[in-house]
């Protein structure tokens, strides 16, 4: 038995699209599968909680479709004693963990990949602890300052609106780049990466990631691997909003790290504190905090492709 979990008002409605052309495959007739529903903003991760309780052994996998954020609520809401292979079928705006993954395939040929011969990527995805708060699952990125008022940004309704009116989905993250460059200020951190001692930085932002991608593409640590046994760390250390506004552009290619500005690391576990709340985003979910603790997951996480 398979379940697969929709998110309906993913990509602006291209989650819908996509199942209705799922549903006329022979390969979802010919399974069992299980369909269900998210029916609220941040629905997935309560769904996921309660079909992890009563699924029973014959569960073969969860396949996911809709964008990294229904993705990010699974993957917390699963119950992790009883652990299921999973499929995601990137159906959002950004799809940044299908690029780390590796997933190219249009989603019917990857949704007949997967329910007939299946290729399996055994993971360590990320963990994050805030202050006072429970530990909780990243798949793609945790970034810290500009990243955060960006994402914080880019999930106001109202900007949202507007964007898919004018068509420009794909847009929505460098769109609010620029906005929340207006207003947006450097902040000071305190870094302890695994034992080292604790350095302070003045930075415009910190993005602590599994894999290269995050904002719908942007090749933010090129050196990353969905594979690598550690965690890439991305400083950008306080400069001139115009020279930032450069280095993004130069993201998209993967070359912002030759920028002095620009520092990288890789760590195993990661300590971040400022003394004042700051805006973050988990896999483009925003929030704000003042401490973060970050590591790799003790586990492998099984998901599901054609490549």
């Amino acid at each position: 038995m398979y379940i697969l979990i929709v998110n309906p008002a993913a990509g602006n409605g291209r989650g819908l699209k996509l199942y209705q052309q799922l549903k006329k495959t022979s390969d979802y007739h010919s399974r069992d599968i299980q369909t269900f529903f998210t029916e609220a903003p941040a629905g997935a991760e309560a769904l996921a909680a309660d079909l992890s309780k009563s699924q029973g052994p014959s569960l073969k996998a969860c396949l996911v479709l809709g964008g990294d954020g229904t993705l990010h609520e699974v993957i917390n809401g699963w119950n992790p004693s009883r652990p299921v292979p999973i499929c995601f079928l990137p159906a959002g705006s950004g799809n940044d963990f299908a690029r780390g993954l590796g997933v190219k395939s249009r989603i019917p040929d990857l949704f007949k990949a997967v329910l007939r011969k299946p290729r399996e990527h055994h993971v360590y995805l990320g963990n994050y602890q805030v202050h006072n708060g429970q530990k909780r699952t990243f798949l793609n990125s945790v970034g810290i300052g500009f990243d955060g008022a960006v994402a914080s940004y880019a999930d106001r309704p109202a900007f949202r609106l507007w964007m898919r009116r004018l068509h420009l989905t794909k847009w929505i993250y460098p769109a609010a780049l620029v906005r929340a460059l207006q207003w947006f200020k450097a902040v000071e951190v305190e870094v302890k990466l695994d034992d080292q001692p604790p350095v302070i930085e003045k930075v415009m932002m910190m993005t602590i990631t599994n894999h290269p991608y995050f904002g719908g593409g942007m090749k933010i640590a090129p050196r990353a691997g969905i594979h690598h046994p550690r965690l890439s760390v991305i400083l950008v250390r306080a400069l001139s909003k115009r020279k930032l506004l450069a280095l993004f552009l130069s993201v998209f290619i993967g070359k912002h790290t030759a920028l002095r500005e620009v520092v990288e690391w890789e760590a195993d576990r990661v300590h971040v504190r400022t003394n004042q709340g700051t805006l973050f985003q988990a896999d483009g979910q925003p929030s704000r905090s003042d401490e973060w603790l970050i590591k790799k997951a003790s586990s492998k996480t099984t998901f599901l492709s054609n490549s």
